[in-house]
């Protein structure tokens, strides 16, 4: 199961939420499943700004019963992920993936992703030191199936 919103809070008295999405295109999912892998059908009703959106939720009918969800994330499964394109991956993919260093013998490997709001941020763990990354074509060219990190970036996060 992989994380696709956050219950911001209700919106309107009818049973809408104002939600966190954590994907470009809400609307192209048709079923979510809460932490239970309760099965709910949604639509969307409206896109906010910045990852916002408003939606309504199957036997979500009320202000108060849209509250008692405030906090709560709601995931997809992974089947229902559309592909991704050459050199696109999701974040989850990338965990316990092989780095190779360009230019060196080191590789290391990616324990986390972050992001704080400004980008996806790649924990690499090299030896026993681990130091974050920011996941941009310049740090990780493209390369297809391999992962590789330019000996620049890897020097200059590592220290």
């Amino acid at each position: 199961m992989i994380e696709i919103l956050r219950v911001a809070g209700a919106f309107g008295v009818g049973g809408a939420v104002r939600v966190f999405s954590f994907s470009r295109n809400l609307s192209i999912y048709k079923k979510i499943y809460n932490k239970d892998k309760e099965e709910f059908s949604f639509r969307v009703l409206k896109f906010l700004n910045k990852g916002k959106s408003v939606i309504i939720i199957e036997n979500i009918n009320t202000r108060d019963s849209a509250e008692t969800l405030r906090g709560e994330f709601f995931y997809v499964k992974k089947i229902d992920l559309p592909q991704t394109g050459k050199n696109e991956f999701y974040p989850h993919d990338l965990i316990d993936r092989k780095v190779h260093v360009i230019c060196s013998n080191a590789t290391c490997r990616i324990t986390d992703v972050k992001n704080f709001g400004a980008g996806n941020l790649i924990e690499v763990l090299h030896k026993n030191d681990k130091f974050l990354i920011p996941f941009t074509e310049e740090n990780f060219p493209a390369s297809g199936d391999e992962i590789f990190l330019t000996l620049d970036a890897f020097n200059g996060f590592k220290n």
